[in-house]
């Protein structure tokens, strides 16, 4: 059972590790791009928004990956010198702490996503699309998911680990 959780996780973990390398070449080419327009005395006005978004998207994939390495919570550390016996429960106990936190934070971006959809607000306006705020507004519940599911992964590890399977 663990062997096909640890499957599971390492394929999400795959794939947003390379939506990360994706997001991080879009944003070195854009930031590149406005400094060689700005050089000819020109720019997209919707450059720096759009960095600005895919700056908070890449922290909440950086964030999901940590999670999924245990290495997003320092008091973690604390089942490091635990006696043998005590290690799984810590992990669980860590990981289950995080994971209501993360399931709070969640649901209160999901909130402010749906208000920020009802709002109808504009982001930006690229070569004459109008993108609505809401598009980079979904990042945030959609990172908090993932967080909140690799602390699943971890807490369920952890409670196999602790009963002996």
């Amino acid at each position: 059972m663990r062997e096909r959780l640890r499957k599971a996780e390492d394929a999400l973990a795959a794939a947003e590790g390379g939506l990360l390398v994706a997001l991080l070449a879009i944003m070195v080419t854009l930031a590149f791009a406005q400094v060689l327009l700005r050089h000819f005395g020109l720019g997209l006005l919707w450059g720096e928004t759009a960095l600005k978004h895919l700056v908070l998207w890449t922290g909440f994939l950086g964030a999901a990956l940590a999670a999924r390495s245990e290495k997003h919570f320092a008091w973690e550390a604390s089942h490091v010198a635990a006696p043998a016996r005590l290690k799984p429960w810590l992990r669980l106990a860590a990981n289950l702490s995080g994971a209501a936190i993360t399931a709070l934070l969640l649901q209160a971006s999901w909130i402010y996503f749906l208000d920020d959809r009802a709002s109808g607000a504009e982001l930006m306006k690229v070569a004459g699309v109008i993108v609505p705020s809401w598009v980079a507004t979904a990042g945030i519940p959609g990172g908090f998911a993932l967080v909140l599911g690799h602390l699943l992964f971890k807490s369920a590890d952890a409670a196999l680990e602790a009963r002996g399977r």
